[in-house]
């Protein structure tokens, strides 16, 4: 089969294209894709579904699992290691490493137990373990207000002293 060069500069054209937009695919689908970061993400809410800002979050590396990998010679020990975050005006955060009491990046080793506690004045707090595997671990919360139960009694105030009254002092009006 004859081409004319214009027709054959179309073709080569072609066929150039073809091949980048396969390599392209094999590049993102093949062996060789790039993989999910590793680390923990989460939601944190209030009962009603509203986000809470400005919690604190601590992950703890706690220990291995029983799938856990080996850590290689130059790896840092995670066990006690710690990932901090706060919560974003959304109630979001993301922890992507620990690190241990030296401030040494210890990573987010797969195959680990680490103990979630998440904190903020007003709201009881809520601690869990997770076993983390690898990629992105989603982990949202819901914390619930601090409550304290008031009997309303009326007007009625105790003021008997009895015999338990051992203090000593002068009160003085002002001071």
């Amino acid at each position: 089969m004859r081409f004319s060069s214009g027709r054959r500069d179309s073709v080569r054209f072609i066929a150039a294209l073809a091949c980048t937009i396969m390599l392209g695919a094999c590049a993102t689908l093949g062996p060789g894709r790039a993989r999910e970061p590793d680390m923990m993400v989460g939601l944190v809410l209030d009962p009603e579904g509203k986000s809470i800002s400005f919690a604190k979050v601590s992950v703890v590396a706690q220990t291995a699992g029983e799938d856990a990998r080996p850590l290689r010679g130059d790896a840092v020990d995670p066990d006690g290691a710690r990932g901090l975050a706060v919560t974003t005006e959304g109630g979001q955060w993301v922890v992507d490493h620990v690190s241990n009491d030296e401030g040494v990046d210890a990573g987010m080793p797969p195959g680990w137990y680490y103990e979630i506690t998440v904190y903020k004045p007003g709201f009881h707090p809520w601690k869990d373990s997770v076993l983390y595997e690898k990629g992105t671990l989603k982990v949202d919360v819901t914390l619930y207000p601090d409550t304290i139960s008031i009997e309303d009694l009326g007007n009625v105030v105790d003021t008997s002293v009895g015999d338990t009254n051992t203090g000593t002092g002068v009160l003085r009006q002002g001071q």
